[in-house]
């Protein structure tokens, strides 16, 4: 009976650290995020294949879309760098290294700022073509980004982060975001058991 008190303490005070299940809400992010870039990259080639399937509203449609788009990855590299890799560092230690993750979101963010400006130019024919090749640029970083992270961070964050600080982080996370925006994107995306 003592050995069974000490056993029910020991496991109250240590956190139930978060499972892959918890990670959903980022996998369905960067899920949206490459369904986005891809869908964005096949509409820029339509572009340049038929400019005169476009007319003046899709371009604008296409343009207001876009600057969604860059502002909720804009928002998406942000919490990382500001908030997800700290609360990572603080619960696995100092060893943990994000400077290549880092890296890459300092490549990206210029990409997103320059596809916005390709959009302001539309539809002339080298706007259309800007677009189409930042789009090219912008989703092969992107496919290998997503990859990398979470192939190093997802193991991370199971590792070592409980799961009421990982709660606590989606929750602050979600408050510099467009629900309008990213929540039927997310749905989008889902699969029925999601």
């Amino acid at each position: 009976p003592a050995a069974h008190a000490t056993d029910m303490t020991s496991a109250s005070i240590t956190p139930r650290l978060t499972t892959d299940d918890d990670l959903l809400g980022m996998r369905l992010a960067h899920r949206v995020i490459l369904r986005d870039v891809t869908r964005l990259r096949e509409l820029a080639d339509r572009m340049l294949a038929d400019p005169s399937s476009f007319d003046r509203a899709r371009y604008a449609a296409t343009a207001d879309y876009v600057g969604l788009f860059v502002a909720s990855l804009h928002h998406h590299h942000n919490v990382e760098d500001l908030a997800l890799w700290p609360l990572i560092t603080s619960s696995a230690g100092p060893h943990v290294d994000f400077t290549e993750l880092t890296d890459d979101h300092d490549e990206l963010d210029p990409l997103l700022d320059e596809l916005g400006e390709c959009t302001r130019g539309l539809p002339d024919p080298a706007a259309v073509a800007g677009f189409a090749r930042t789009l090219r640029t912008l989703s092969e970083h992107l496919h290998e980004h997503i990859a990398d992270e979470e192939r190093t961070v997802f193991p991370l964050i199971t590792g070592h982060v409980s799961a009421d600080a990982w709660q606590r982080f989606e929750k602050d996370a979600q408050r510099g975001g467009r629900a309008d925006f990213d929540l039927t994107r997310f749905f989008a995306v889902m699969t029925e058991d999601e």
